[in-house]
């Protein structure tokens, strides 16, 4: 277990570097500016008035900024985004203004954090800043309501593999998330449904100031198939704001295998998002680094390297204004141990429903 008093360890001292909160004279400017240009729409406590003949006349109901779960899952960057240039800029109504022509930067700042800290009010939903893009192999800290399809190559001579992964990720409470995974796998003569793995996981603790969040989490591998074994697969997963243009996650997991202790595994990984670049605000890369230790190495010319490192440069791709639907793109490189595979490819298609349908945002 000492992989995961390590990496304990290291997400305390993540938490050093904390941002400055908003000063009580920014809340307050942030009040008079929503008083002033605001209220009107969205209400002096950030809850509408569907009744108003304000609101009846828009034609679109605005949003709840009251409704704490919905206040505190959306970014403040999203936000500045509508108010800075209007609502289809995200794929929202036109009836929502742009602000940018008649506040400054620092005005809308200071309204998105009264909206954010008096309307959203004191609670213990995770803040959607910590909402972290989804890498390739490090485990992600922050609770979605998501659905992913997960595509995987690998390239071997002789012994090219697909696998395909379907996950299915819903919120549970303030903290909690469930996740439900089912896995195809298809290779050299054989093909079919290899796994099952439902889990649960926890945020330890969030503090959005510091830009930091800590969860536990688990899951059970149930085998579909007489070639794969039940496994136990325990994690906790990090997650950072570095500063405005960069994130790190980073995750411990141990796989362990309940049939064979001899396949069990610990694994390390990490992951630096480059969040505004030349590319941004539709790509946005990343560079992750994986560290397997296997617990038992073999003999002779199959022995494993004690630590089997590799690096995969990828990179999030948004498909529309809102971000809620994307592609991760990523090439899996091995550094040494080079006998487990030559390269693996590997494609994810992302939907938050939480901020809307399919066909919503583009």
């Amino acid at each position: 277990m000492n992989i995961f008093r390590q990496w304990v360890a290291i997400g305390l001292c993540l938490q050093l570097g904390v941002a400055t909160a908003a000063t009580t004279d920014e809340l307050d400017r942030g009040e008079a500016i929503y008083s002033a240009n605001c209220v009107s729409c969205h209400g002096s406590t950030g809850q509408p008035d569907p009744e108003s003949a304000l609101v009846k006349a828009l034609g679109v109901v605005p949003a709840n900024f009251a409704d704490t779960l919905f206040n505190s899952r959306e970014p403040t960057s999203a936000w500045k985004t509508v108010v800075t240039h209007g609502g289809p800029a995200r794929g929202f109504s036109e009836m929502m203004p742009a602000f940018g022509g008649a506040l400054n930067e620092s005005d809308i700042d200071a309204v998105l954090a009264y909206i954010k800290i008096e309307l959203g009010g004191a609670h213990d939903f995770p803040d959607g800043d910590l909402n972290l893009y989804l890498p390739v192999r490090t485990k992600k800290a922050f609770p979605e309501d998501e659905w992913v399809w997960k595509q995987r190559y690998s390239n071997l001579d002789n012994d090219d593999s697909w696998k395909d992964t379907l996950e299915y990720e819903f919120r549970i409470g303030k903290r909690g998330q469930g996740v439900l995974e089912l896995t195809h796998e298809s290779g050299t003569g054989n093909s079919g449904f290899s796994g099952f793995e439902p889990g649960f996981k926890y945020v330890l603790r969030h503090d959005r100031q510091a830009g930091f969040i800590l969860t536990g989490a688990a899951q059970v591998a149930v085998p579909l198939n007489s070639d794969a074994h039940w496994e136990f697969l325990p994690y906790l997963a990090v997650g950072k704001i570095i500063d405005n243009r960069m994130t790190f996650q980073g995750s411990a997991r141990l796989k362990l295998d309940l049939e064979d202790s001899g396949g069990s595994s610990g694994e390390l990984a990490g992951v630096v998002h480059w969040t505004r670049t030349a590319w941004a605000p539709y790509v946005f890369p990343a560079l992750e680094v994986v560290a397997e230790i296997p617990f038992e190495r073999g003999s002779g010319s199959g022995r494993k390297d004690a630590v089997q490192f590799s690096v995969l440069p990828q990179a999030r791709v948004r498909l529309n204004k809102r971000g809620n639907i994307a592609l991760n793109v990523g090439l899996e490189l091995p550094v040494n141990d080079t006998r487990r595979y030559d390269w693996r490819g590997y494609v994810y298609f992302i939907w938050d429903f939480a901020d809307g349908g399919l066909f919503e945002g583009w």
